[in-house]
């Protein structure tokens, strides 16, 4: 018994290549757009994570404020307050000044807080940094004041 060999009549193998290389081309096309979404959501997650940091931070400095709100020494606890909530650079935010304003006729103490988070992934698209801001209001009653004297 003898074998003969035989060719395809249109070239097998050539046909199976083109079709690895076309599989290998729509998997290129397809992985390229999630993987700009996966770092899209990398950038808002990590936004998210420091505007919610954030708040916590100015939450508690605004308490603290308010505990001491008729006290000479009331923004520097406020400050300190933040400042141990919120770590500076947290996550590669870069943190604005800490506002603090008081409404003496309203009774209100207002802390609020700007934060910015370098993107990585957004940069693709032109947008350098993310913004995220927090604010907290405290309110305390005029008779308050009248009971710490």
């Amino acid at each position: 018994m003898t074998l003969v060999y035989r060719p395809l009549p249109y070239g097998g193998h050539e046909d199976r290549r083109t079709g690895r290389h076309l599989l290998l081309v729509v998997a290129l096309i397809l992985a390229i757009p999630t993987a700009l979404g996966a770092g899209c959501t990398v950038d808002a997650l990590r936004s998210y994570a420091v505007e919610a940091r954030l708040s916590q931070a100015v939450d508690a400095a605004a308490l603290a404020g308010g505990r001491v709100m008729f006290d000479s020494q009331r923004d520097g606890h406020i400050r300190s307050f933040f400042d141990k909530a919120f770590p500076n650079g947290f996550l590669g935010s870069n943190l604005s000044p800490l506002t603090i304003a008081e409404d003496a006729a309203a009774g209100t103490l207002t802390v609020s807080a700007h934060a910015t988070v370098n993107a990585i992934f957004l940069r693709l698209f032109g947008k350098k940094e993310v913004m995220v801001e927090a604010q907290s209001v405290v309110r305390r009653g005029l008779h308050a004041r009248t009971k710490l004297q």
